[in-house]
C-alpha cells in the first residue's frame, strides 16, 4: 500500500563531471537527452533513461555555487536524492507528518526546466534523506536522444 500517494520517478546523481557517469550509464544501455542548465536550481542536468531500469538524473555544478557543492566535496559522484511524482504534494506531506515522519523543507516549489516548467520541491525526511517531489500526475524530461 502507498500511504503517501507518491510514484517513483528517478534517482538524482550528483557528479563533478558528467562524462564518466554518461559513459557508465550508456554501457548499461541508458539513453538520454542533451544537457540543460537550470538557472533556478543553479545546476546542469541531463536525464538518462532505460527500458528496464530506473531513470537517473545526472546533476553537476554550473559556474556559480550550487546546492550540490557540499555533496561533491565528499565524493566525485553520489546518488543524493530520490524523486517521486506527487499529484497532491500538500496531502502527501500531511500523510507523512501523520505517520510521525520529520519533514524539513529544503526548497520552496520552483519551476523545473528539465520537466517543462513543472513545479518541484525538496524535503529532508528524517531517517531517510532528501526527497524531490514533482508536483502533478506525470512529468516527462526532455525527450531528444543523444
Amino acid at each position: 500500500m502507498n500511504t503517501f500517494g507518491l510514484s517513483f520517478h528517478h534517482f538524482g546523481l550528483a557528479v563533478r563531471s558528467p562524462e564518466p557517469a554518461f559513459a557508465f550509464l550508456a554501457a548499461l544501455g541508458y539513453t538520454g537527452a542533451p544537457a540543460l542548465f537550470d538557472p533556478l536550481q543553479g545546476v546542469n542536468l541531463a536525464m538518462r533513461r532505460h527500458t528496464e531500469m530506473p531513470d537517473v538524473e545526472v546533476i553537476w555544478p554550473g559556474a556559480a555555487p550550487s546546492p550540490i557543492d557540499g555533496i561533491l566535496k565528499r565524493s566525485d559522484g553520489m546518488i543524493y536524492h530520490l524523486c517521486y511524482t506527487a499529484p497532491d504534494p500538500a496531502a502527501s506531506l500531511a500523510k507523512m507528518a501523520d505517520e510521525g515522519l520529520e519533514i524539513l523543507p529544503a526548497t520552496e516549489p520552483k519551476a523545473a526546466i528539465l520537466f517543462g516548467g513543472q513545479q518541484v520541491s525538496f524535503y529532508f525526511i528524517g531517517g531517510f534523506g532528501l526527497v524531490e517531489l514533482l508536483h502533478g500526475e506525470h512529468a516527462t524530461a526532455a525527450s531528444h536522444q543523444d
